[in-house]
């Protein structure tokens, strides 16, 4: 009698831890793909997919063919309207340039950058007895300051630089 019961508790617990490190691997690897971006001065194409390639191998071992990434240059003009400048993605949204992001009081220092990335992972349970589904983990958005960007654009802000794509502020 007590047997059912105990699997059951077994199973559940395997649920659940496995979705905990999936989450906590899925916030290591939105601060990696920040991090990875905030050290270069300009990127292009080519490097932002050797990022997203070095970010992804922090989620092992769980299967990368369920990640979605953004990263992100906004630039806070000097009235503090933060926009994006340019935006990647790998099997997720960028966001257009010019348009306006919500940053939290902290970020938002007029005439700086920042980046921005976002990850969320798509989490089947492994047993799936208790938890049932899929779900949803990360997609909470980590901030870093460029450590080596170029003062470029009409305000010279510091930001890092996308090759083909014009310096901001000039959305």
């Amino acid at each position: 009698m007590a047997l059912p019961v105990m699997l059951v508790a077994y199973c559940g617990t395997v649920d659940v831890a496995q979705m905990v490190m999936a989450d906590r691997k899925v916030t290591q690897l939105t601060l990696a793909l920040a991090d990875l971006t905030a050290r270069v001065s300009a990127v292009a194409p080519a490097d932002v997919e050797n990022i997203f390639d070095a970010a992804q191998t922090v989620l092992m071992p769980f299967d990368s063919a369920n990640i979605s990434m953004v990263v992100s240059s906004v630039v806070i003009d000097a009235g503090g309207i933060a926009k994006v400048c340019w935006s990647n993605q790998r099997n997720g949204q960028a966001l257009a340039r010019g348009t306006t992001v919500p940053l939290p009081d902290s970020i938002r220092v007029p005439s700086t950058s920042v980046i921005m990335a976002k990850a969320s992972y798509k989490y089947t349970p492994m047993v799936g007895y208790v938890l049932t589904g899929t779900f949803t983990l990360g997609n909470d958005p980590i901030y870093t300051r460029p450590r080596s960007g170029q003062a470029v654009g009409s305000a010279s802000i510091e930001q890092v630089v996308r090759t083909g794509t014009p310096p901001c502020p000039t959305f």
